[in-house]
């Protein structure tokens, strides 16, 4: 196996937020060493130090615990986004627009990330179901 690497700097990585109890996805702020990182929860906005699993005998078992879950996270996340390209790939989305009104579930297609799915509605934000991650994006602006 590979040497685990940490994110690069402004983009999202899933992972357990411990104030909202749940996998969530945070945004790596900087890069405090060659292992860890300040992150930051895209829900709850809590800030923390993320720290790569060391790969020691005394922590062999933590570190893979902490890969296989990491594995899982990714993997469920690309099987709902498959799953969803399956049911309704066909259906064309809505080009995105920042003045656009985008509903829960809706399809969208952005020039960048490509096709999404709108997962979660704000009055002026919407997060986004992309292929590799969750994004939140403007909407609604007039």
């Amino acid at each position: 196996m590979s040497t685990m690497t940490l994110p690069p700097v402004a983009k999202s990585f899933f992972t357990f937020c411990k104030k909202c109890d749940a996998d969530r996805y945070h945004k790596v702020i900087t890069h405090t060493s060659s292992t860890s990182a300040k992150i930051e929860c895209e829900v709850c906005h809590s800030k923390k130090t993320y720290t790569l699993p060391k790969a020691g005998a005394s922590m062999a078992k933590k570190a893979t615990t902490g890969v296989r879950k990491t594995s899982v996270r990714k993997s469920s996340h690309a099987d709902e986004y498959n799953q969803l390209m399956m049911n309704r790939g066909d259906e064309k989305g809505l080009p995105f627009n920042i003045r656009t009104k985008y509903e829960l579930d809706q399809k969208i297609d952005h020039p960048k990330f490509g096709p999404g799915f709108v997962k979660v509605v704000q009055i002026d934000r919407v997060d986004v179901m992309f292929s590799d991650e969750l994004k939140t994006l403007m909407h609604n602006k007039h």
